[in-house]
């Protein structure tokens, strides 16, 4: 009996009006399975083998000076065919044998061949087969002077520089200088002493250096590179910033290093960089103090240097004005766990570097005059806190003269801002019996 449940059902139907024709039913046709055949691989014909060429790099391998000298002598090329990987110059400097090197070196004909060692002893931190191939015609240029200045080897950097090499272009010492190595600092005066003419380049790399380690809270390398003679008042680009597109031309990268000291998280860098009232814009320094990292301290610096906290022309303070904006984005986002974007609410306990600022600032009278979506950007940044971090900001501003009380108005307007105060009071009632006294223990 056919198994109609593995049949196609028209195969079924066929069946059963067979049967009712009494006509014998049909068999159901198979249908056979053809698979594509495989396109053949085509094969690549192996290239044979040079029995000359495998026993020159067997010598080398070897190290059998003596030997290879004798194969020279008799007239025999140190070539290899070009589909070999391999060449004599690149086992010797497998083997790191210098006098092998020099003895291939001596009778490479190839330019290419010659500035490969350069760049493969460099790689490999063979600086004496660095110096050899340059004496035997490898060029300057095989390397970019950076690495060069990364093996922290003065003599072999000073060696590159008597033979021309550039230490401006692509700026490598203020990209070395990030790598933190002091040994680059002996380099950089030499560099100093054997071009004279180049002064004023390599002095705008040392400012560029000095930028990015102000931007990295680095208090070591702020003060020696301001031992190396940067200047912390040139303005420009961090290293960071080289390899932006559009950084040269846009004027908000260029800032000073004292600026962007003003918003490091370590007041100690600002005062390594000794700024002088008579010669720094104390007012560009307040505004440059508005960054949502800037510690109280900053602040108080810069007013015991005769610096006005309400720098803004209408009366306000920018360093107040942006305390607010950003309130709380430190705790939120900088320091929160990963992933902060999960934007659970901050409570008070944990803004107290938020709270000390905007309460130093009060101290000292600045004045919130806000302009434009100010208020609307407070707003925003308070949304992040709960409600008792909302009341106690709102409190601090009612409880100054920082503003006045349209402007308080108008920052609590909205309803949500208003539920988060209403919460914040029901859970203070709730924590006081009708008797005035606390509930907690």
């Amino acid at each position: 009996m056919p198994r109609y449940d593995l049949m196609h059902w028209s195969q079924r139907v066929r069946d059963q009006q067979a049967a009712r024709a009494n006509v014998p039913p049909t068999p159901y046709p198979s249908v056979p399975s053809v698979r594509p055949s495989a396109k053949p691989r085509a094969t690549r014909p192996k290239p044979p083998k040079d029995e000359d060429a495998e026993y020159l790099l067997r010598l080398c391998r070897d190290g059998r000076l003596f030997e290879v000298q004798a194969w020279v002598a008799a007239g025999k090329s140190l070539a290899v065919p070009p589909h070999y990987r391999q060449t004599p110059l690149r086992v010797a400097l497998d083997t790191g044998f210098h006098s092998l090197i020099e003895f291939l070196l001596q009778h490479e004909t190839e330019q290419a061949a010659k500035d490969e060692v350069v760049s493969q002893a460099c790689w490999k931190s063979q600086y004496a087969v660095m110096e050899l191939a340059l004496r035997y015609g490898a060029s300057i240029h095989a390397v970019s002077f950076q690495d060069v200045i990364e093996t922290w080897n003065r003599d072999l950097a000073l060696r590159f520089l008597e033979r021309g090499a550039d230490p401006v272009t692509n700026a490598p010492f203020a990209r070395a200088f990030k790598q933190r190595i002091k040994g680059e600092l002996g380099i950089f005066l030499d560099c100093k002493r054997a071009r004279p003419d180049l002064a004023d380049d390599l002095q705008e790399q040392a400012d560029i250096a000095l930028r990015q380690a102000c931007q990295d809270d680095d208090v070591k390398w702020v003060s020696l590179l301001m031992w190396l003679g940067a200047n912390p008042r040139s303005k420009g680009l961090t290293t960071d910033d080289l390899d932006t597109p559009g950084a040269q031309e846009d004027p908000s990268y260029h800032q000073s290093a004292l600026q962007i000291a003003c918003g490091s998280r370590k007041p100690e860098i600002l005062r390594r960089l000794k700024p002088d009232p008579a010669i720094d814009d104390l007012r560009e320094l307040v505004a440059a103090a508005s960054s949502f990292s800037t510690t109280p301290e900053t602040v108080a610096y810069l007013i015991s240097l005769g610096a006005d906290i309400n720098d803004q022309p209408s009366g306000g303070s920018t360093a107040l004005d942006s305390c607010l904006r950003q309130f709380g984005w430190r705790e939120s986002v900088l320091d929160a766990p990963y992933p902060y974007y999960q934007r659970a609410t901050v409570p008070v306990a944990r803004l107290t570097g938020s709270l000390d600022a905007l309460r130093s600032l009060l101290a000292r009278g600045a004045r919130w005059i806000p302009a434009g979506p100010s208020i609307s950007d407070v707003r925003k940044a308070l949304y992040r806190l709960d409600a008792q971090a909302v009341a106690a900001v709102v409190d601090l501003l009612r409880g100054s003269t920082a503003c006045d009380d349209e402007i308080l108005k108008e920052l609590v307007r909205t309803p949500k801002m208003r539920s988060l105060l209403a919460a914040a009071k029901r859970s203070a009632d709730a924590q006081i019996d009708p008797k005035g006294r606390s509930r907690r223990r």
